[in-house]
């Protein structure tokens, strides 16, 4: 009867370490691809703010209230994507140390 129960709590156990396991790789999984995302929809961001400078720059547009808005908020949104940037590679950073301090460090001679 002991043994049965124990085998019983045993198949439990490792039941839910497996649905743990797999949900920690699911969610990181999603971290590397919202992460991903945030990359590109900053380059993507970037490349518009550097063709709205152009266009102001440009004889014909300089000085337009309108433009100078535009550039001017978008500014103000590259700085807080910039802010939002940091708060990623802040926590890439800590995840990258705790993966370094879990593996071994190899003996050099």
């Amino acid at each position: 009867m002991i043994i049965f129960l124990l085998s019983f709590l045993l198949l439990i156990s490792f039941a839910l370490n497996c649905f743990v396991a797999w949900y920690g790789y699911r969610l990181l999984r999603n971290m590397v691809e919202i992460t991903d995302n945030f990359d590109e929809m900053r380059t993507k961001l970037i490349e518009f703010a550097t063709h709205l400078r152009a266009i102001n720059k440009v004889e014909s547009y300089y000085g337009d209230p309108t433009i100078t808005a535009l550039v001017r908020h978008m500014k103000q949104l590259a700085n807080e994507i910039e802010e939002y940037a940091q708060i990623i590679v802040i926590y890439e950073d800590d995840l990258e140390e705790d993966i370094n301090d879990n593996q071994p460090e190899e003996e050099t001679i």
